[in-house]
This record gives structure tokens, sequence and C-alpha cells, in this order.
């Protein structure tokens, strides 16, 4: 359509081709819009695995700091670093609220409501609400329009400040890695314009740096400029227009969520090289205590306990040599026997109910003589205690009444109640409690309480549960599954889809109600309505009479107990 005078009959079929395009591209197919939103979950998990390390970096600088206390030492050296972990994480922070900013700000375009899920006392986003609840999924006209604009080759400043603001924050964790002073001198770092000048950049790095400051600023280098290779044509992009334009919602979400996974290896990064520059020595053994000691000092009737003798300050390339008694024979030492297990540990096994008591020796090498250390430990065999079960899951799902149920050693039913912090409990039936969790609650925590004879209550135990949304249901048309080859006349014999578990999801009682859906088959025009309920109209009944040899696909939006919308799909394809 572009150069050249063309004949009105080229004319015609230019504009065709067009139209025909557009229609093609509307087309998205729900199974690609589906993909995205699944690879946007596996790119956010990867982000929380990635996150829970970096966590752990940041409290190991809390640990050596500990350890250079109990040694005698200088803690500043050490808190000089955690001060830059610090800087580091609140940059991240900063930088992981804009990019879900940004995300959020597109769904609640398209949606007409906030999408956030949490944020902090500071105003940063930390999550948002699943891609999968989002209803306008293909809508690709709100990532264009608030990214790009009009010209894909000069692209709004909105999109250019998403990449720009990653570069700045990936400059400015650099520095605070590689600026710093020691006796040998001053070290510095400033990033280059662009990646071209890294080289020249590092040489005001301490050498030791430099690969690893290199590797920091390659790990989050965005071109701006990308070379885009579309039906064997290729033609530079800039980068926004490569990554939104005309990008569906749940893409242009999962393209921000990758930028927040690539933010959080950086991260990750960061904190490694600043936790490398503590260097905390072991302990001296100027003191030596025995140790004796078990994850309990109770066990149930039956059960066994893991006893662990060592030294506090030890050698671990030393074998500890351990000798032991149990209870009657803990008087004479002639009866004593060595643990069997290299690594001193004793296993005791609760036989008998009652007290029982472990005494022994420890062999302790002090400036190269053998020294028997003394040590002892107690531990009482009972009947079990108290616990918290919950037959389902191991999980509470939010909108869903869990059913949990709680006991108690030496207290009767009657005696014994639950209570919540993060969800609601109500006595059920037969002893049973119901435990009932509502919107944006991540943890909650049920306790087993006991009423003593004086009126008094005893907590005999608290514990945790993982709070999530129900799991998605299979859609079925009448017996047909996800997947399946059903004959014509099994498809014909259909009125009506349901969403329901299969037997792999152990949830029973779980209802879900079809508001709406669509009935497609591949290579038949227009598409068939599913009505409230589930039934089908007589166009979606049609289109099912033609499917021979065809792939059917079925998406309807539901509702489950929790009350929230979401979008489910059935594909399979009719022998």
């Amino acid at each position: 359509m572009a150069g050249g005078k063309e004949t009105p009959r080229q004319k015609m079929i230019g504009m065709m081709y067009l139209v025909l395009t557009a229609l093609l591209a509307l087309n998205v197919s729900k199974q690609v819009i589906a993909a995205f939103v699944t690879i946007n979950d596996k790119l956010d998990r990867s982000a929380q695995i990635i996150d829970q390390n970096n966590q752990s970096n940041y409290s190991s600088f809390d640990k050596k700091i500990t350890t250079v206390k109990a040694q005698g030492g200088d803690v500043n050296t050490v808190k000089v670093w955690q001060e830059r972990s610090f800087l580091v994480r609140d940059k991240t922070t900063e930088i992981i609220g804009f990019l879900l900013g940004e995300c959020n700000e597109m769904v609640e375009m398209a949606e007409g409501v906030s999408w956030i899920e949490e944020s902090d006392d500071k105003g940063n986003i930390l999550s948002l609400k699943p891609l999968a609840e989002i209803m306008n999924m293909d809508n690709y006209d709100i990532p264009t329009n608030l990214f790009i604009g009009g010209d894909p080759q000069n692209p709004s400043q909105r999109g250019k400040d998403i990449r720009n603001r990653v570069i700045e924050y990936r400059n400015a964790v650099a520095s605070i890695m590689a600026t710093y002073e020691t006796p040998k001198g001053k070290f510095s770092f400033t990033a280059p314009a662009d990646m071209s000048g890294l080289k020249e950049s590092l040489k005001t790095c301490n050498s030791e740096d430099t690969a690893a400051i290199g590797a920091f600023m390659k790990s989050l280098n965005i071109p701006e400029m990308i070379d885009q290779t579309i039906h064997g044509e290729t033609e530079t992009m800039p980068w926004p227009s490569v990554m939104f334009d005309h990008a569906p919602i749940v893409a242009a979400a999962a393209m921000l969520t990758a930028l927040k996974l690539d933010v959080k290896n950086s991260e990750s990064m960061a904190t490694e090289f600043l936790l490398s520059k503590v260097d905390v020595q072991e302990f001296d053994f100027n003191k030596i205590e025995p140790l004796a000691f078990a994850p309990t000092g109770y066990i149930n009737q039956g059960d066994s306990l893991q006893l662990s003798v060592m030294i506090a300050a030890y050698d671990s390339t030393e074998i500890p040599k351990v000798k032991y008694g149990m209870d009657a024979d803990t008087a004479n030492t002639d009866n004593w026997k060595p643990s069997n297990n290299a690594d001193g540990s004793i296993s005791l096994v609760g036989s008998t109910p009652g007290l029982h008591k472990v005494k022994g020796v420890i062999m302790v090498k002090q400036r190269g003589i053998e020294v028997p250390k003394p040590w002892s430990f107690e531990y009482t065999v009972g009947q079990p205690m108290g616990v918290v079960a919950l037959p389902q899951m191991r999980v509470l799902y939010r909108g869903y009444d869990n059913i949990v149920e709680g006991t108690a050693s030496g207290f009767p039913a009657d005696r014994v109640t639950l209570s919540g912090s993060g969800c609601s409990i109500s006595k059920g039936s037969n002893g049973q409690y119901v435990a009932k969790v509502g919107a944006g609650t991540r943890e909650a925590t049920i306790s087993v309480n006991g009423r003593k004879d004086d009126g008094g209550s005893v907590n005999l135990g608290s514990f945790k549960f993982e709070v999530k949304s129900l799991p998605t249901p299979s859609l079925y048309l009448g017996g047909i599954s996800n997947g399946q080859n059903p004959g014509l006349s099994s498809v014909r014999a259909q009125g009506r889809v349901s969403c329901r578990y299969d037997e792999s999801v152990p949830l029973t009682g779980v209802k879900f109600s079809i508001a709406s859906g669509t009935v497609t088959v591949n290579g038949i025009k227009g598409e068939g309505k599913i009505t409230g309920g589930g039934g089908l109209d007589s166009k979606a009944k049609q289109i099912l009479t033609q499917s021979s040899g065809k792939q059917v696909t079925i998406m309807v939006a539901y509702r489950g107990p929790d009350g929230v919308s979401k979008r489910t799909a059935l594909v399979f394809t009719t022998r």
C-alpha cells in the first residue's frame, strides 16, 4: 500500500489484506492469552524464590555482627556494608513498586478497579492480584496507548521511562557496590552512558571488584533500540515498542513481571557481593563447654527422639567420641556404651512412659590431650500432645469453610477450644471447627487453648497456615473434559457446561456458578453463547453438531464461593 502508483484493483487487494490481517490480530487465541497468564505466574514464583534468598542475605549481616560481638571485635566494619545493603533493599523496593504501579494502572484502566493486593507503609506496591482474574485479558489498545502512543518509532515518554528507571536503578546500585575506601585507597564507579564505555568506567574500581561489577551491569542491560525480525524483514525499533506495541494486557503484565524478576536477580548479585566484603573469622577454641540438646524433651509413646551431643566450639573435621548410659545405668560407668553414630548423636526410643535420664561424656582435645567432658539430658515420654489437624489440606482457602480440629492431652474435649489470628473460627459439628479467611490475607494462625480447673486458659500450641485462593476448577461439557477426543454423537448429546473439581482436588462441597461464556469451533464462523447456569444456546448446539474432526474451545466466566469472578476454558477435538 506504500510507494509507487497503484491501480484501483491493487488498492482494493491491499485494503482487503490489511482488513484480514487486522481481523486475525484481533482474534487472539484464548489459549495464547491463557499461556501468558501461566508464564507471568511462573516468573512471579521465580521472583519470590529469589527474594527469599535475598532476605537470607540481609539476615546474614545480623549473624555476622553477632559473631563479631562474641569475639570482642569491632562491628562497625560489618555495619558499613550492612547499611549499603539497606540502600540496595530500599532502591529495589522502590523500582519494584514502580513496575507494579505501571502494571496496576494498565489493568485498572481495563477493569475499572485497582489491582493492588499489598503495599508497605511508604506506599510502595508489593504485590498485585492474580492476572487470571482479569476479564479484559486480550485488550491491547490500553498497553499500546499507555506506553507507545501513535508512533512506534517514537514511543511515549512513559514507555521510555520504564527502561530509564531500571537503568537508573542499576547504575545507582553499582555505585553503592563499588564506591568505598580502604587502607589500599579510594575506589569508585560511575556508570557509562552506554555499555560500550563499561571497560573504561571499571578502571576506577577496586581490581578485585571489576568482574562482579561488570557482571552486575550486564545483568540489567536493556538496549535502547532492538532489531526486530518479522516475516524475514528486520527493523530497528525502540525497546518499548518491541515490548508493548499491540501486546495484550496479560502479555504486557508478563513483560513487567519479567523485569521484576531481572531486578530481583540483580539484587541477589548485589547483596551477595556486599556480603562477601565482610570477612568474619571463626571462633578460636578458648573455651569449651559440653552441650546436649534435642528439638524437644517431651515425646509421645512409641515415637523416638534424636539427641545431639557436641561441644559449643568444635572442629568439624574431628569425629566426637561419646559414651553414655540411660536410667539405672547412669550410675555405673562400666555399663556405658559408645554412640553408634559418626556425629555423636544418640537415638532415644520412647518405649516406656515417664521421665528418663541420659548421662555420659564426650572426649574433647585440649592441647593434644583427650579430656572427658560430662553431660546429661532428661526427657519425658507421655501421651500425644495438642495438635491442629486440617483434614482436607495443609492450607486455608479464601471463601471456603475450612474444617479444622483441635485436641490436647490432659484436657477433655469440652475444655479445648480453637482461636484464630487472620481468620475467623466458629464451632461446627462433631467437635470440629470452621475457619474462614477474608480477602487479602496470606497467612493465618490457629491456636489450641485448654481451660484449666481454676478457670484459667493455657495456650497449648499455635500453628501457622498458608492462605490461598481456591484452586481453579475444571470445565466440563457434560462429561467431556479438557484434552479428550469425544465422538460427535457424544458431543451432540450435551446441552450444558459445568465447573467442578476432579478427584485430584480433595475439597468437597465447593460449588461454582457460570455467568456466561462462548463456544467456538475451528473452521466454523460465528460463536455460540453459554447462558447463566451453563446452558448452551441454539447457535452453540448448531456449531457443535458440525464439529467432527475439529477443535472446540469453550470459554466461561464463573464465580466460586469466594465471590471472585474468574475465567477458564475447555478445549477438545471431536472425532
